[in-house]
């Protein structure tokens, strides 16, 4: 008899990384949430070098990638625009890609995002893009790409990808509601970065913080591992 299909939870991995980096770097979560989830890898759509800790880890992974690029001044493009000429924003991509992935491998509904580092930015994009959707009577949660219930934030800094539905939001201030993890590194050369993250774009009341004593990697040592796969299991439980 065929199992179930399990949720998933798209993953999006650091600046100057890759999705099969990411992959390795969350092997022990994976398995660990392997009974409840599927974690799906996606890769940014631009080139870049390697990102900070990458290397010798990962020699041999190359090309490294990026969730974001710059404009001819070398100013940020913070919607994650630049693909082609069409100026299509990034968290559309990233929404096309997961329906891609839906139709050529179809599994379970889309229920959660997760990111390291500099892939926070694109998985609250997502999250705020959903709920501006849902609040606007746009999508409903029963839509395919509106079924979002968590997200986790790993070592993450700066905003969330600026979707195309910011442009007919009320305010660009508003807060990401849906419930997050928060995972800071308290030896994190970027902690100052993830606290502003988390204290300016995420509603208090819907977040949670947890902090692990080293540097900008994701949690590896194993009870820190299985904490995290229960505060994602305990996200989704609560959610649905």
């Amino acid at each position: 008899m065929a199992q179930p299909s399990r949720p998933r939870i798209a993953c999006f991995h650091g600046g100057g990384s890759r999705a099969s980096v990411y992959n390795v770097q969350c092997a022990h979560l994976a398995k660990l949430l392997e009974p409840d989830f599927e974690l799906v890898f996606f890769d940014g759509p631009f080139f870049r070098d390697a990102g900070p800790g990458v290397l010798p880890a990962f020699r041999g992974y190359e090309p490294f990638r990026s969730w974001f690029t710059q404009d001819s001044t070398g100013v940020e493009l913070a919607d994650g625009s630049g693909y082609d000429l069409t100026g299509r924003d990034g968290v559309e991509r990233i929404w096309k890609l997961m329906h891609e992935k839906a139709q050529l491998e179809p599994g379970g509904p889309w229920v959660g995002v997760m990111g390291f580092s500099q892939g926070t930015r694109p998985a609250g994009g997502l999250l705020l893009d959903q709920q501006r959707r849902i609040a606007s009577g746009e999508a409903t949660a029963d839509d395919a790409d509106a079924g979002l219930k968590f997200g986790v934030m790993c070592m993450g800094a700066g905003a969330p990808m600026v979707a195309e539905s910011a442009h007919r939001a009320e305010s660009d201030l508003e807060l990401v509601t849906i419930p997050t993890i928060h995972v800071h590194g308290l030896k994190d050369a970027v902690l100052p970065l993830s606290r502003h993250q988390l204290a300016s774009y995420y509603d208090p009341k819907r977040s949670e913080l947890f902090e692990v004593d080293y540097h900008h990697a994701m949690p590896w040592v194993k009870h820190e591992v299985e904490h995290l796969a229960h505060l994602i299991r305990t996200a989704y439980r609560e959610n649905i």
